[in-house]
């Protein structure tokens, strides 16, 4: 039987990236790497691919690349997590080897070694490189946001990668995602869902928004929302609704990858998509005992008059301060 793997970027993806990166001095595993390979490792083979230009450009050698990299590897040992192989390409961009990324040699070595299915495999990197990687071996893939900066969000969307993350934790979670994708319903089912969970006496509980680049502040919005009743909704709005809404360039994440996402979280029941610009028809069907909002849209939000209309109540949660998906991308755009 074929093992699953999934192939991680070093610099800018494991651990800091301080350009050209080889001394072990300067190894600095980033935020949440171990939470999230401790979260995959059970059903994943993990390896790492890195380009290291610095080689051939006469920065270091290949033996203190190769060092950098088994330090990094021994750093997450001592988590528990490990790794099945790395592959270094030394080589200048300009030389046209067969081994630098985004070509596809070193996972078809793995593949034929560790006998990898890679239809069923992930590559995970900060870098348009890591992306076409994945395309060219035919592997899906993540882009993490804790790397490199780009110029404009368009060109983040532009390369194409099955989903955007804002660290590798986030990326985990989608991975892990695929586990709990019966959560999600289409509008059609939901007047019928609602009634069965409504003739158990539960009490619903709606909370709506693009939830795009997802943080610790979602987590925050989704764990108070889900304790003001029994049975959680989320309605999510389709790309086509938050381009009107929020920006043609919005959102990073397709409709379909953030109801996969929103349905691994423990305090959701169920997911939904609407393609209004507000929920309130979708309310109107649900009908919800609490509505949950953030604080920047206050008490008189536009759903309050419907929810209060048939009793329900509006509870709202005081956002994370300085943690908005907005700041998140800012930090990233970097105009050339």
């Amino acid at each position: 039987m074929s093992a699953r793997a999934i192939f991680f970027d070093r610099d800018g993806t494991l651990n800091r990236d301080h350009a050209f990166t080889y001394q072990i001095k300067d190894l600095e595993i980033i935020e949440n790497v171990v939470p999230a390979l401790q979260k995959l490792k059970s059903d994943y083979d993990f390896f790492i691919v890195t380009n290291q230009s610095g080689v051939k450009r006469g920065l270091f050698s290949l033996e203190e690349a190769e060092k950098f990299t088994s330090a990094l590897l021994e750093e997450l040992k001592k988590s528990k997590i490990d790794f099945k192989k790395f592959y270094i390409c030394p080589h200048h961009p300009n030389e046209n080897c067969e081994c630098r990324k985004p070509k596809a040699k070193f996972l078809l070595e793995a593949s034929k070694e560790f006998q990898i299915d890679l239809k069923s495999s992930w590559v995970i990197g900060d870098r348009g490189s890591d992306i076409e990687l994945a395309k060219r071996a035919g592997t899906s893939s993540i882009l993490v946001l804790t790397g490199v900066n780009f110029s404009s969000l368009q060109e983040i969307k532009s390369l194409g990668s099955d989903y955007i993350a804002a660290d590798l934790l986030e990326a985990a979670n989608f991975i892990e995602a695929e586990k709990t994708i019966s959560k999600i319903i289409s509008r059609d089912q939901i007047s019928k869902v609602i009634q069965q969970e409504r003739s158990k006496g539960r009490k619903i509980v709606t909370l709506n928004g693009s939830f795009d680049l997802l943080h610790e502040g979602h987590q925050k919005i989704l764990a108070e929302a889900k304790a003001q009743g029994d049975i959680l909704l989320v309605a999510l709005n389709s790309d086509a609704s938050i381009q009107t809404y929020k920006s043609p360039d919005r959102p990073l994440n397709s409709e379909n990858s953030r109801l996969r996402r929103m349905s691994a979280f423990s305090e959701v029941d169920y997911v939904t998509l609407f393609s209004e610009t507000t929920p309130l028809d979708l309310l109107e069907d649900i009908r919800p005992d609490v509505h949950v909002n953030g604080s920047e849209y206050g008490e008189n939000c536009i759903e309050a008059p419907l929810v209060k209309k048939y009793g329900g109540r509006i509870h709202i949660v005081k956002l994370v301060e300085g943690r908005s998906t907005s700041a998140l991308l800012q930090s990233k755009i970097h105009k050339k």
